[in-house]
């Protein structure tokens, strides 16, 4: 079974310790009202922790649209899902949970959300199954609204600027 890779703790226990992550830009995918070359200046660190029944997620960035509405989302082999505790409340009012707050010179000082689930191990879903996590997704809405659960209309409204891959390793070793 596959579990996340712990960072600087090879005598953690499978699936519990940080992951770093390391954020590339997705050029193609900026709108069409953003230079191009401003679009791919971005940059952003982050880190995924779990623990025995929950985690977290921290995440600074830079060169973002300046105050623009961003959100983070975890990209599982079952679709976008929120980067936020499985109870959080959603409003699709532009204030949801999941959204980063970036000041007027582009950059996100700190973002970290707490999880009420460990998310090396998935993410639970109705009926026992889980969403295994792949990546961690870094989306900027042009119509200013966080769009609750979903992250909006892709290439319309929501456009994916960075991204990071989420380090496995093999259970036991």
């Amino acid at each position: 079974m596959l579990y996340r890779k712990p960072k600087n703790n090879c005598a953690a226990p499978a699936g519990q310790g940080c992951c770093d992550l390391e954020f590339a830009v997705i050029p193609q995918n900026r709108p069409p009202t953003i230079d191009a070359g401003y679009w791919i200046q971005a940059s952003a660190i982050g880190e995924v922790c779990g623990y025995d029944h929950s985690g977290s997620i921290s995440i600074s960035a830079e060169g973002l649209v300046p105050l623009g509405v961003y959100t983070v989302w975890f990209a599982t082999d079952r679709g976008l899902r929120p980067a936020a505790p499985l109870d959080a409340v959603y409003t699709a009012d532009g204030f949801d949970p999941n959204r980063l707050v970036v000041n007027s010179d582009g950059i996100l000082n700190y973002y970290i959300a707490p999880l009420d689930f460990n998310p090396f191990k998935g993410i639970p879903l109705p009926g026992g199954a889980r969403a295994i996590i792949q990546r961690v997704v870094i989306g900027f809405h042009g119509n200013r609204t966080t769009n609750g659960t979903v992250p909006g209309e892709y290439n319309v409204t929501f456009f994916e600027q960075l991204s990071a891959d989420v380090c496995y390793r093999e259970e036991g070793a």
